[in-house]
């Protein structure tokens, strides 16, 4: 089988040389480091501007004259499912997840949609297309809502662009200022923990579940906090993996998700979860790395397996399953040039893999993005209240950390 990639993840790619197949692949520039190490192992490159540029991605394929000898074509980032619905069906090879499923995964108002009409609970929401010319009027648009309010671009990722409105006003500002957010949902900011909820879809049922809770909304990076979040071994929440399993379940199929793996963030608590968002691909940051300690199953591996028609992904029997493990992005200071080292984060307690996201003298930027950070850590701890004060003492060392050796 001849697979195109729409971005790389190296466990996509070892699983496909793993199962025999020929792999292409269309980078952008963030890929372009692994691509050029790696060039023997595809068949084909491509420079693509975008993942969600259609149009784009089928020019090169045509210029790469492999057209007409791609079997399917693979989305490895969020924002190329669409476009990878999209090619499957220009080249007449039908994906596992169909045009209308894709966007149901990427535009949220859609699945918000959808969700209301299957009767899944979720935000009261509304969308604006074109920029509001005053409050009164983004007052009468938002009337059957209630403040606070969330205004979110309808199909971008990483909390990018994401702001909180206490009011009226605000919301106007918000879609008043921002070019980007000439097209915008508006819905009520929902309360309490926030989770995440990540799987697999095998013809229709939700398998190899991980339920992990966020220490702090992801809005709250907004505001000086830091990505960070725990996942529940399964053995000891079983009624939590019960509670979760169903409303996943729920809102899978409320999209039409039938193939792939999924990534849902909900609020609320067990008995009581409300739908935030979902994507058909696997968590981000170190959440791979987390569900593989915690159920057995690399959810990228599930991913590509499930999207090509294989088997389904086998668990692997994890060691320390009773033990929580947790990621968290460490805090960066925009606008200083980082003196943190690899050692210094390796030595800090609970800390089992490091990912370093600014090496020692290059300058940190703003935050504009929830996955960013001076460094990507798991930490595990005997429980999971013991592997949440780890991950909240390595963001506390860290800033002591750039108080000493950052400038």
């Amino acid at each position: 089988m001849h697979v195109v990639l729409l971005g790389t993840r190296p466990e996509v790619v070892d699983e496909l040389h793993e199962l025999g197949h020929t792999v292409s692949v269309l980078y952008q520039d963030f890929n372009r480091p692994y691509v050029e190490a790696n060039a023997e192992r595809f068949a084909h490159r491509g420079f693509i501007s975008a993942f969600n540029a259609p149009e784009t991605a089928w020019s090169v394929l045509l210029h790469l004259g492999i057209a007409d000898e791609v079997d399917v074509v693979i989305p490895c980032h969020e924002l190329a499912v669409v476009t990878a619905s999209i090619l499957n069906g220009i080249l007449g090879r039908p994906g596992k997840i169909d045009l209308q499923t894709a966007m149901a995964g990427r535009d949220k108002a859609v699945q918000k949609s959808l969700w209301g009409k299957h009767g899944v609970p979720t935000a009261r929401h509304m969308t604006f297309t074109n920029e509001p010319g005053s409050v009164d009027e983004v007052r009468e648009a938002l009337a059957g809502l209630r403040a606070p309010f969330v205004v979110k671009p309808p199909s971008l990722g990483g909390s990018r662009l994401v702001q909180a409105c206490p009011t009226v006003a605000d919301v106007f500002e918000a879609l008043h200022d921002s070019r980007e957010l000439r097209h915008a949902v508006v819905e009520e900011k929902q309360e309490g923990d926030e989770w995440h909820f990540d799987g697999s879809v095998i013809d229709g049922r939700v398998d190899h579940l991980l339920v992990s809770r966020y220490l702090a909304p992801l809005i709250e990076t907004k505001h000086g906090s830091t990505l960070r979040s725990v996942a529940y071994p399964v053995a000891r929440f079983p009624d939590v993996y019960a509670e979760a399993g169903e409303f996943a379940q729920a809102a899978v199929e409320a999209l039409g998700g039938r193939w792939g793996v999924f990534h849902l963030e909900v609020f609320g608590k067990p008995g009581d979860f409300t739908a935030g968002e979902l994507a058909w691909r696997p968590a981000g940051v170190l959440a791979p790395m987390s569900a593989e300690r915690t159920i057995g199953v690399n959810p990228w591996r599930a991913h590509v397996r499930l999207l090509i028609g294989a088997e389904p992904l086998a668990p692997t029997t994890v060691a320390g399953a009773d033990r929580a493990v947790g990621f968290v992005c460490l805090p960066i200071r925009p606008g200083a040039i980082s003196g943190v080292t690899e050692a210094d984060i390796a030595a800090l307690p609970g800390v089992c893999h490091v990912q370093m996201t600014v090496q020692p003298g290059q300058r940190m930027k703003e935050m504009l993005a929830s996955t960013m950070g001076v460094a990507m850590v798991l930490v595990e701890g005997a429980d999971i209240d013991h592997c949440a004060r780890l991950i909240d003492d390595a963001v506390d060392l860290t800033n002591a950390l750039h108080d000493l050796k950052s400038h």
